[in-house]
């Protein structure tokens, strides 16, 4: 080959390996030769080598430092080419920037970034403990070299892909050998739950062995691949007794459900007779004995719907014989009855805030029931106390609820600030009221007749009290607010 011929991509390509085998030939035999009489036959075959591949190497070389700025491609008519190599063709991999020199510089430099890469894949490798998941990335990677735009010695980087990848797969070789031990031994556990649920007589077995189960699918996906004439076998057997299994428990749980509803129902049915029983206010003692002996019978629900149904069960079943009790002791009098009612809705008064309402239209309900008090002082003075407090609370809580309402933060405000809204809201309402109560008053004196006047209608009189009540609401929240503020 002339010294003015420019060589091809190829003779550079070959030149180049020669010379790397030849010092690491070198070496090899440096360290070895003591040890190893074959390297002496060795020596004389590359010997004979180096005598052949002369004028190659002498060649390339001049051609080289003489005519090329890279053994790996070259810059021709402004664009940038890779050299064939391995099976891939001769491309072109960029444009040429300022110069020649400063292109072929960039890419070679730039090929310093796919050496990093494998780099980092190889160390990556070494160092995990799950080599097997690096396998795409060693795929990715390979495709990554075919098509990256840079200058550098790329059949070098696929060697170490190659043997890098013989070494994943030989890892996982073993480790899919290990895996087909465990997903033997997860299926023999899988069987065992299998065959014992058919002996299942309660919800408890058919929980702890789904929880069981369970740990064990997570184990089983967690667990890796098997031999691949293995894996779907053990994959269709495992699915089939899981699902057979979900199959068998959701049958025992729709049966168990029923029986749960129909026990459930039996308990409700018990309490609403004993509530009916209750509100008829009737002797039935002897039934209600049997229904305490059904409750007992009715049999096993979940415990936190057992509790309630119990807690009303009893509480009627209290009701009631308080009522039996009272029925055996000597009648009260209505002068007692009524005092008792009086008392009662006075006493919630106390703490008005938390007065039911239903119970004070409950209390109203046994008031109206009750047969009037021989003395009619007493019966007066009776129902007057007794209005009074009824109303009272009603008024109250009306007033609560309109605070409220006209306040969306009145509950977070402090008390001092809440007795001073009430205050203002209840002085607004009485003025609305007493214009009202002026009117009324107005009108019914253009009825009067000499000094009589006609009597005052239904709506005044209650208009009346419902004003007194006010300023008796009053009166308290302002000597609550000047006790404690």
């Amino acid at each position: 080959m002339n010294k003015n011929t420019v060589a091809s991509g190829v003779d550079l390509q070959k030149s180049y390996n020669f010379a790397g085998k030849t010092v690491n030939f070198i070496a090899e035999v440096s360290y070895n030769f003591k040890k190893n009489s074959i390297l002496v036959h060795k020596l004389v075959i590359f010997h004979n080598f180096c005598i052949e591949q002369e004028s190659i190497i002498t060649t390339t070389t001049t051609i080289t430092m003489n005519n090329q700025l890279s053994p790996y491609g070259y810059a021709k008519d402004g664009k940038v080419y890779l050299y064939a190599y391995m099976d891939f063709p001769e491309r072109e991999i960029g444009f040429v920037r300022e110069s020649d020199e400063v292109s072929i510089d960039y890419f070679t430099r730039r090929f310093e970034l796919a050496r990093l890469k494998v780099a980092e894949l190889v160390h990556g490798v070494e160092t995990s403990q799950n080599k097997g998941s690096y396998l795409m990335k060693l795929l990715h990677m390979r495709e990554y070299l075919a098509t990256f735009n840079g200058l550098g010695d790329f059949p070098e980087l696929f060697g170490k892909l190659d043997a890098l990848e013989e070494e994943i797969r030989g890892y996982i070789l073993v480790n899919r050998g290990k895996n087909l031990d465990i997903k033997r031994a997860l299926l023999q556990d899988v069987d065992k739950i299998y065959t014992a649920m058919r002996t299942f007589q309660h919800h408890g077995q058919w929980a702890e062995s789904t929880l069981q189960l369970k740990d064990l699918k997570m184990k089983w996906i967690k667990t890796g691949s098997t031999p691949n004439e293995y894996d779907d076998e053990l994959n269709l057997q495992f699915n089939q007794k899981i699902e057979e299994f979900f199959k068998e428990r959701g049958t025992f749980l729709d049966a168990f459900n029923k029986i749960f509803e129909e026990r459930r129902s039996k308990y409700t049915n018990l309490i609403n007779e004993l509530r009916q029983i209750n509100s008829l206010d009737i002797d039935a003692t002897s039934r209600v004995r049997e229904m305490q002996e059904e409750w007992r019978n009715v049999g096993k629900i979940a415990s936190k719907v057992f509790v309630r149904l119990l807690k009303s069960f009893k509480y009627e079943l209290t009701g009631y014989y308080n009522r039996q009790k009272r029925r055996q002791e000597k009648p009260k009098t209505p002068l007692e009855q009524k005092q008792d009612l009086v008392a009662k809705v006075e006493s919630m008064l106390e703490n008005v805030e938390t007065a039911r309402l239903d119970e004070v239209k409950r209390i109203q309900g046994l008031w109206k029931n009750i047969a009037k008090v021989p003395d009619a002082i007493q019966e007066k003075d009776l129902n007057t106390k007794f209005k009074i407090a009824c109303n009272e609370i009603f008024e109250y809580h009306f007033l609560l609820k309109t605070v409220k309402s006209k306040h969306d933060n009145f509950v977070q405000k402090t008390r001092f600030e809440q007795l001073k809204i009430k205050i203002r809201t209840l002085k607004d309402s009485i003025k609305e009221d007493e214009v009202m109560l002026n009117e009324m008053n107005a009108a019914r004196n253009k009825y009067k007749i000499g000094m009589e006047q006609p009597p005052m209608t239904a709506d005044h009189i209650n208009l009346i009290n419902k004003i007194k009540t006010k300023q008796r609401i009053l009166k308290k929240l302002q000597d609550a607010l000047e006790k404690n503020y």
